[in-house]
């Protein structure tokens, strides 16, 4: 029943010309609970492509933190891995067993360092809004061209959208909107309130996420979002907005309509 919420201006969007017969060159940033399980599932689509004759990806992945003691098993984390840095770790450990030659960053990447890094996706899955809302907006103002892949979540729910890397003065109706333009606003008031607090406990931290969210999130965005997009060609839809609780997925669709619930107007809508 979900095509009686389909207004009739949704439409498909189609994977970029370029991304074909060539690696993709993937940003990954962020190795916690969310970006760890988006690695793995970037490892496993690596060698699924490969296997049907597609070239894979080319995967660097930022993160400044350590392991702690509370991200063991809530995160891809083992008791040995405590005091290592996350993202040296994770490559590491992939590239040993898994046969790749991946790039590791143990570092936090900044809204100077975005536009200059070269990339095809980007792929953000960090806690904070203020470090999105930095990239959105560094990004926003670029020429930098390519794709978006965002996944948020909080305790037991979570939000993935796929969009555009900047607005680059673009007017093509088979843009996506990036995320930072439909939920730029949405960030920059949660900056107001943000408080930068370590877990210090495996009970902490599964209080601020429960169980299985990070994963689920992960494991959506890659099945629900990646993999069609390379292996078919083309998307209807962009986003999901996930409640474990609830243990609801719902989508939203390539719409403008739909964007336009987040204040967004393609450049056509608003007379350009």
């Amino acid at each position: 029943m979900d095509n009686l919420n389909i207004s009739n201006t949704a439409r498909s969007f189609y994977v970029p010309s370029d991304w074909v017969d060539r690696k993709i060159k993937v940003a990954l940033v962020g190795l916690g609970g969310t970006g760890s399980s988006v690695l793995t599932e970037l490892f496993q689509m690596n060698g699924i492509l490969q296997n049907l004759g597609c070239d894979g990806f080319e995967v660097v992945a930022f993160d400044g933190d350590c392991v702690s003691e509370s991200n063991v098993y809530r995160q891809n984390f083992w008791p040995h891995d405590v005091g290592s840095n996350k993202a040296e770790v994770l490559i590491s450990r992939f590239n040993q067993f898994g046969g790749i030659n991946w790039e590791a960053r143990p570092e936090f990447l900044t809204g100077d360092t975005v536009v200059k890094e070269n990339f095809d996706l980007l792929i953000t899955a960090v806690d904070k809004a203020s470090v999105r809302y930095e990239l959105g907006k560094a990004l926003h103002t670029s020429r930098k061209s390519g794709l978006w892949l965002d996944l948020g979540n909080d305790n037991h729910q979570a939000n993935v959208l796929l969009g555009s890397i900047s607005q680059n003065g673009s007017t093509s109706p088979t843009r996506l909107p990036t995320p930072f333009e439909l939920f730029g606003n949405q960030w920059l008031e949660a900056t107001k309130t943000e408080v930068d607090t370590a877990s210090c406990s495996t009970e902490e931290a599964i209080q601020k996420q429960t169980f299985g969210i990070n994963g689920m999130t992960a494991r959506s965005a890659a099945s629900m979002l990646l993999f069609p997009l390379i292996r078919f060609g083309k998307l209807d839809h962009h986003g999901l907005f996930i409640d474990l609780h609830d243990a609801d997925i719902s989508k939203m669709a390539v719409d403008p309509i739909q964007w336009s619930f987040y204040g967004y107007q393609e450049d056509s809508e608003k007379g350009h």
